[in-house]
């Protein structure tokens, strides 16, 4: 039963990065709308991280498929030219995705 939760999750998940990137990657050069998944995917696996409620599983496969390294490593691959621009994309992504995640466990306490 929770693998088929995670699965649901997933499934929703991926479909809400793709719509939530689109949305930025049309108006902006920087890629806002993987690092607002990023971060916000890593702060809801920190709230739920100690979780282990059929919920927890489903919000698991949706912070997985939100989330995206691949997605993340060809943004920085396209960006190679611009080395502010990949610098700000890089630790943007690691620092906040890090600090999302910390708070979000400090939270779930």
């Amino acid at each position: 039963m929770r693998l088929t939760l995670f699965l649901i999750g997933a499934g929703i998940g991926a479909p809400t990065r793709y719509v939530i990137d689109r949305f930025f990657r049309d108006g902006y050069r920087f890629p806002y709308g993987i690092l607002i998944v990023n971060v916000a995917g890593s702060f809801l696996l920190g709230v739920i991280a100690k979780g282990e409620t059929n919920l927890t599983f489903l919000l698991f496969g949706f912070c997985g498929a939100l989330t995206t390294w691949s997605a993340f490593a060809l943004d920085l691959f396209d960006e190679r030219g611009d080395k502010k621009l990949l610098t700000l994309n890089l630790f943007g992504n690691y620092l906040l995705g890090v600090l999302a995640a910390l708070l979000g466990l400090w939270i779930s306490r």
